[in-house]
């Protein structure tokens, strides 16, 4: 990348355009989000000087904030894109990443005596579109927390470990289950099954991430183009046999998967289908 990444912590930029290095503080070295997970995070994309669905992350990081009992920073955090926004209008496409923790601590995990600390990575980001993907199903299976479950929480190991099964196999993404053996996600995107030109998502109840992306197709994009959704569990048969496979990320958007692969070879292949083609062009359209 011709930039560096740019790094503001409680609102001060701890790294510029070409600088060797970042700045540290003792708060941002204690920080209980590096410590422990002990906070959330959105990932958007920016793209002509404007974060995509802005106000959308920003309501699932106070959503989130609230279920972990953190206080809400949404004043301060509105100051810190103003102090971003300079940035964002000298290049095409970023990735902007926010984290708020619940503070900064020696040790232990009691947070008696913390406050809140703000971060946002920026870093210039050329848009890949890859579709056709081809996906695989990772042995880590995610745990049933109803505490944790679709919160975007910086604890994020289990994906971690789901990520290196796919790294190498060949295979773009992979999908993920639960204790139970049903489909709730892919490793960094939900995703969408068709059944007779019916769109199909996993309840996230128990497990999993509620996507940005997701929640705009469930309660906006889908409803305006006249189409049919159901929230209803997706087991690996039911995967396999559905129609057409669609997974939506913040960053990459809509993607068709063309495959699932098993150890033996391909399970099942899924051709570009006209619903899920429209879906993506009214995507495009609704973000530009």
């Amino acid at each position: 990348m011709s930039e560096p990444l740019l790094v503001w912590f409680n609102g001060q930029l701890m790294a510029s355009a070409g600088a060797a290095s970042v700045d540290v503080n003792e708060s941002y070295l204690l920080d209980r989000a590096n410590s422990f997970g002990d906070g959330v995070f959105e990932t958007l994309l920016v793209q002509k000087g404007e974060a995509v669905l802005l106000d959308r992350h920003l309501q699932r990081l106070s959503d989130g904030l609230h279920r972990l009992s953190i206080p809400c920073v949404r004043d301060k955090l509105s100051h810190d894109l103003q102090l971003i926004e300079p940035f964002i209008r000298k290049g095409d496409n970023f990735i902007l990443k926010i984290v708020v923790s619940r503070g900064s601590t020696v040790f232990g995990y009691s947070s008696q005596q913390t406050s809140v600390n703000r971060l946002l990575l920026l870093e210039p980001y050329t848009v890949k579109r890859v579709d056709a993907l081809r996906l695989m199903v990772c042995e880590t299976r995610l745990s049933m927390q109803p505490l944790l479950s679709g919160i975007k929480h910086c604890n994020r190991l289990e994906q971690v470990l789901a990520r290196r099964e796919v790294d190498g196999s060949g295979c773009d993404e992979g999908v993920v289950l639960d204790q139970q053996g049903r489909v709730v996600e892919a490793t960094a995107a939900n995703l969408f099954i068709v059944e007779s030109n019916e769109f199909i998502t996993a309840p996230i109840v128990d497990a999993g991430v509620i996507g940005v992306v997701r929640e705009f197709l469930i309660e906006d994009l889908i409803p305006q183009l006249g189409f049919s959704l159901r929230k209803e569990p997706i087991d690996l048969a039911r995967l396999k046999a559905a129609d057409a496979c669609l997974l939506t990320n913040s960053v990459q958007g809509l993607r068709q998967v063309a495959s699932l692969q098993s150890s033996e070879g391909t399970a099942c292949q899924w051709s570009q289908h006209a619903l899920l083609s429209q879906l993506q062009q009214a995507y495009q359209a609704a973000i530009e």
